[in-house]
């Protein structure tokens, strides 16, 4: 029987109806979702895949669809979702990475719905998967580069903050606590938190040059000191700035602190040290000057002056070179002074005999005189006394002893000739006197030294006691 002309239109409009309604849904999953697929209800077989990367494809059983468009080291993974949607019953949802056509990697959203029958069984799968490759990468490089910001916040003990001026919020970073002298957590990060471990004596001027950089819109720049717990006083060094919100008003402030005690500490030791340069170059320039004077008054002739000043120059470029190896708490050793002049004057001999505590600590005012007058007694030694004499001996002993009220440390040395023909009663040896003057006048007005000079039958006798260092008794009652 033949359809009526109106039943053959009806139907024809159902067919245009359901290609529009097609269409539609084509339109649809292509403006939704890069691939669309099918498969069975074990999903051993891909019935339908369509998408910009892929073409209409219909695979066999054996699951040959998940070697083809998934990495082997993540097909696991796959599975292990498959089977537990497949017993459920439910949405099955991955993201995973796949194969692209070309053969490259990229990273897919998949979701696939079970198709049900009326008593339930499933049917098919129905399911989309949308590229979300470049989200992929562009998540990976935000990792990489948060790891890179934290870690240079670590490496560089940074404490960073994030106040929310209008709600009083506040975000420290863990460096921001210890910082503070807090404890990871301790307390919650506020502005009263901040301002309870500012040092007393710098909060006013502190909060002052806070409220001036939110009032005039300029980047906070501070350095102020903050008081532990402990009782100890950290600098810190903080930076900052404020955003405000379309009216003018304060909205928000970010900044970053970091610990500059050690740069402070090196910077007053610094201070200390060129004003004790300073001080040293003055006195040397002293030194030099008179010790020129005294040489030229007891030189005979040019060549004579020459030979004397050079030798005292060396004698105080020694004491400038024994000095300059110091660290900052260190001093110079009375015993290697003693050696350092008998070595260059005269060189090691078996007639000369040092006895004495090692370890002797000089003040670092005292080293230079001192020298000079040693070196004095050593030049005279060797031009006309035991040094210079076969017969002759020396023997340096010194000693460490308290003397005073205070108990200070007082070092006591003995320098004595023995064996040395000496000139008739009533002669003045040669070469005494400007060693002797050095050492019974500028010693003692200098110094504070206590000191004597005698000729004795065999040879010259001279003591000369000295304040030294207090660690220099400190280091005796330990030894």
């Amino acid at each position: 029987m033949l359809a009526s002309q109106a039943e053959v239109l009806q139907g024809a409009d159902a067919m245009a109806r359901l290609r529009a309604s097609e269409e539609r849904f084509r339109a649809f999953v292509t403006a939704s979702f890069d691939v669309v697929y099918c498969m069975s209800p074990d999903w051993s077989e891909m019935r339908f895949l369509r998408g910009k990367d892929f073409i209409a494809d219909t695979m066999t059983p054996s699951r040959r669809w998940l070697a083809k468009y998934i990495p082997s080291e993540d097909q696991p993974q796959v599975l292990d979702a498959v089977g537990r949607a497949i017993a459920t019953k439910s949405v099955f949802e991955l993201e995973h990475r796949v194969i692209r056509v070309d053969g490259t990697l990229g990273w897919a959203h998949s979701r696939a719905v079970p198709m049900m029958s009326g008593d339930g069984a499933v049917l098919e799968w129905f399911g989309a998967a949308r590229d979300v490759t470049e989200q992929k990468l562009a998540e990976h490089e935000l990792r990489k580069s948060e790891e890179r910001l934290r870690s240079a916040v670590e490496v560089g003990r940074l404490g960073l903050w994030d106040w929310n001026v209008a709600t009083g919020e506040v975000y420290w970073s863990d460096e921001h606590f210890r910082l503070e002298g807090y404890g990871v957590g301790e307390v919650n990060p506020s502005y009263e938190a901040w301002t309870a471990r500012l040092h007393p004596e710098d909060r006013a001027a502190t909060e002052a040059a806070l409220r001036r950089a939110m009032e005039a819109g300029e980047e906070y720049v501070r350095e102020f000191r903050v008081v532990h717990p402990d009782g100890s006083v950290r600098y810190l060094y903080g930076r900052g700035r404020f955003f405000y919100d379309a009216a003018g008003q304060p909205i928000r402030m970010t900044g970053a602190m970091l610990d500059v005690t050690e740069r402070r500490e090196w910077e007053e030791r610094q201070k200390v040290l060129v004003a004790e340069l300073q001080h040293r170059t003055r006195n040397l320039l002293g030194v030099v000057r008179s010790m020129a004077d005294k040489t030229a008054r007891a030189s005979t002739d040019l060549s004579d002056f020459r030979a004397r000043y050079r030798d005292r120059l060396d004698t105080l470029s020694r004491v400038q070179g024994l000095l300059s190896r110091l660290k900052e708490q260190d001093r110079v050793t009375f015993d290697d002074l003693i050696r350092s002049e008998l070595s260059a004057v005269a060189g090691v001999s078996e007639r000369v005999e040092l006895a004495g505590p090692t370890g002797v600590r000089l003040r670092s005012s005292t080293v230079q005189t001192l020298a000079m007058a040693l070196h004095e007694l050593a030049t005279n030694a060797l031009k006309y006394g035991a040094l210079g004499q076969p017969s002759g001996r020396l023997a340096v002993t010194w000693s460490l002893e308290r003397h005073g009220a205070e108990d200070k440390p007082w070092l006591h040395i003995d320098w004595r000739e023995s064996g040395v023909d000496m000139p008739p009663s009533g002669v003045e040896p040669a070469g005494t006197g400007q060693g002797r003057e050095l050492i019974e006048q500028a010693l003692p007005y200098q110094l504070s030294a206590k000191t004597s000079y005698n000729l004795a039958p065999d040879g010259v006798c001279c003591t000369i006691s000295i304040p030294v260092s207090l660690t220099t008794l400190e280091l005796d009652e330990h030894a």
